[in-house]
């Protein structure tokens, strides 16, 4: 696979008379007593022609998995492939992506029928995406993906488990509203178990966006109706489902900014019931604007309500100091459930600290925060982390 990807590499440059080359990676690295080996390496790159595009994008993650605080994923590492071409009014994006769990301790998957435990060792997921413009207003889009995972059971056995997706649907646009129909069809199968699943649903959908508005606010809503087909994991059928969505974004001054989403979620199946409410709300001010690198306080929180129950609050600053270098702090406080054995369903977190942040220009940016945090588990805990990354972008070239 890598071989021909490099030979498609440098094919691609005759497909244009000009290519423009860009590319980026941003590393995060950390630890503390609980988790020593904490880090991300995020890598990719872009080329970009007339009509075509193409997107390569590398992520490395590690993190240790303790008996305080066991955490799903250990070591994987993804790659993303995007390729996308427009012929007239005909778009054609095909892409790939392929992990693999990296480590001898690969995380553990409850297989469905009550067939057990295997343990997951990656996947690879083609994908093919179609939309063709037939007039102004109106387009098609079909979408398909295929997913083929690499889940073992502990005797060593393959399961043999694909899933398939495949939707698409017709969308039309007219004086800022979109109105779009879809359907969708997913098939899970594992031949070794024996097992097979089905369902699927169809969306008619609604979005707005007012366009006379008053300066620096900015408004969209949409609205959609699922009908489902297929049965639950209990065999239950699925239920209909009504999803409404708003969201407000404000520029009350030229210093300070606000954006709020609400989301609301309704099943129907035969009885009407709440499935999921939530509210999310984010402040942004900025101030010492004259200098190279904009001061900003982020006022930030979300609380939802489903099965479960979420909620977030925090602030973040950067304070510009000199040149480049800019002070960063944070406090953060989460509630959120946990199945650690001993500990209360619901999971209260806080976390906060100092850092400090040095920005080459636009082209990278290096940074690094102490925290402390503290949560209740069995008992109150309280340990400390580093956290540092590293961000590079040396821009476009032009070829």
């Amino acid at each position: 696979m890598k071989t021909s990807i490099l030979i498609f590499l440098f094919l691609l440059p005759a497909l244009a008379m000009a290519v423009s080359v860009d590319g980026w990676m941003d590393i995060q690295t950390g630890g503390d007593s609980l988790s020593p080996g904490m880090g991300r390496l995020d890598a990719g790159g872009l080329l970009k022609g007339g009509n075509w595009s193409l997107v390569v994008h590398q992520r490395f993650s590690h993190e240790d998995s303790t008996g305080i605080v066991p955490r799903i994923l250990n070591t994987y590492s993804r790659t993303d492939v995007d390729f996308s071409i427009e012929a007239g009014p005909v778009s054609i994006n095909p892409d790939v992506c392929w992990t693999v769990d990296i480590g001898d301790k690969k995380p553990e998957i409850v297989l469905p029928g009550q067939a057990g435990v295997a343990y997951r060792e990656g996947f690879i997921r083609p994908g093919l995406f179609l939309e063709v413009d037939i007039t102004e207003n109106y387009r098609l889009f079909a979408r398909g993906l295929y997913w083929n995972r690499d889940l073992k059971q502990e005797d060593g056995y393959d399961l043999a488990w694909t899933e398939s997706h495949i939707n698409g649907g017709l969308s039309c646009e007219t004086q800022g509203l979109t109105l779009t129909m879809s359907g969708l069809y997913h098939k899970t199968s594992s031949d070794f178990i024996d097992y097979e699943s089905t369902w699927n649903r169809f969306d008619i959908a609604l979005s707005t966006k007012p366009q006379s508005l008053p300066a620096n606010f900015y408004v969209t809503g949409d609205v959609m109706y699922s009908f489902y087909g297929g049965t639950n994991y209990l065999g239950d059928d699925l239920a209909d489902r009504f999803t409404s969505r708003i969201r407000f974004a404000r520029m009350i001054v030229p210093s300070l900014a606000v954006n709020t989403t609400f989301e609301s979620v309704i099943d129907y199946d035969g009885v009407i019931r709440s499935a999921c409410t939530s509210l999310e709300s984010r402040l942004v001010y900025r101030f010492m604007r004259s200098r190279d690198i904009t001061s900003s306080v982020v006022v930030f929180g979300k609380l939802s309500r489903s099965s479960i129950r979420t909620e977030r609050a925090g602030i973040f600053s950067r304070v510009n100091l000199f040149k480049g270098l800019s002070i960063l702090l944070e406090a953060e406080a989460r509630v959120t459930p946990t199945s650690v054995a001993g500990a209360e369903p619901d999971r209260k977190r806080y976390v906060f600290g100092p850092g400090l942040e040095y920005q080459f220009g636009t082209t990278a940016r290096i940074w690094g925060m102490v925290e402390q945090e503290r949560t209740n588990l069995e008992t109150n805990q309280n340990w400390w982390r580093i956290r540092a990354g590293l961000e590079f972008y040396p821009g476009t070239f032009n070829f």
